[in-house]
């Protein structure tokens, strides 16, 4: 039997009205995102020695368990959720004629912040402090010194590089929607003990993280502009997590065992639609001359694939 295409074996060439704000797939929710909504935190704690080194650089809480990474977040004014690419490799031959390409290994890019400066320039200390705990600059006798000055002026200053365990941090940022509140409560006033609801959104968990470049924030007479301060990261590895809401109905991924991710799914034995259309037409001129004509004419309720999806005989 000659294929047709996804598009026009399920009918999806006409979307009834209904569709836009009723789907009948098990995905769900089909309103769109917006970019505004969002909160970047930086782990410091997963690495004590660098946490007490930027501690060092404060000058309110110089406690060693104070958390920077809680309140740069505040700061956060633009962050590029982290990507990757799979590197490939060809291999001639496999079927004659053929080219086949192959993945080989998945690279993560490069991940993006950029954060306001506040008036006494404590998120470009953090950051600058974090690549100098990196590869920290030391004395001739090997010491890091007890102020700038001494280390200005030590001629034979040299830098050695930590181990990478001591300087890598992990991060997390989660895009989330607005709608945190009942639709009930959404025009009501400010209370003092919300009832806040977990809202649509999705996290990646960045593991170790390290910066590599701090872009330099320029300085001009002129109109008063905010100083940012943008950083790029280095990173091993990132997973995600998701949480939908629709109504009052949330699901949240990879909660077992009502969602479970695996990588060794069964593979079923064929293509499988599960999106139908909301409405099952008639078979009204359809083309009875042979069963390939009939079969390719077949919508809806009366199409092969959806009667062995849902079990039922075949026609």
């Amino acid at each position: 039997m000659a294929q047709i295409a996804d598009v026009l074996r399920r009918q999806k060439q006409h979307l009834p009205t209904e569709m836009l704000y009723r789907t009948d797939t098990k995905f769900g929710n089909i309103v769109p995102a917006y970019n505004n909504s969002y909160d970047v935190f930086i782990n410091f704690s997963s690495a004590a020695g660098l946490l007490r080194f930027i501690n060092q650089h404060g000058f309110y809480d110089q406690s060693n368990d104070a958390e920077p990474g809680d309140y740069l977040r505040l700061f956060c004014s633009e962050a590029v959720l982290p990507g990757s690419s799979l590197r490939t490799t060809e291999v001639p031959g496999q079927r004659q004629g053929i080219m086949s390409q192959m993945a080989l290994m998945r690279n993560m890019t490069d991940l993006t912040l950029t954060f306001f400066s506040q008036k006494d320039y404590y998120t470009n200390d953090v950051f600058n402090a974090w690549m100098e705990y990196t590869q920290p600059t030391r004395n001739g006798n090997g010491v890091f010194g007890d102020s700038t000055r001494e280390r200005r002026n030590a001629q034979s200053a040299y830098r050695r590089a930590k181990y990478p365990v001591f300087y890598k941090c992990e991060i997390e940022i989660t895009a989330f929607s607005n709608d945190i509140f009942n639709e009930g409560r959404r025009l009501e006033g400010q209370q003092r003990f919300p009832i806040i609801n977990t809202p649509s959104s999705i996290t990646y968990y960045i593991q170790n993280a390290f910066p590599v470049n701090i872009v330099a924030a320029p300085l001009a007479y002129g109109n008063a502009q905010l100083i940012k301060t943008t950083i790029a990261f280095k990173f091993d590895n990132f997973f995600i997590d998701r949480t939908s809401r629709v109504g009052g109905i949330l699901s949240v991924s990879d909660r077992p065992p009502i969602n479970r991710r695996g990588a060794n799914i069964d593979v079923p034995d064929g293509l499988k639609f599960t999106t139908l259309k909301p409405y099952s037409p008639t078979s009204d001129g359809a083309s009875t001359n042979n069963t390939s004509d009939s079969t390719e004419s077949a919508s809806g309720w009366d199409h092969p694939y959806v009667r062995q999806r849902f079990g039922l005989p075949p026609k």
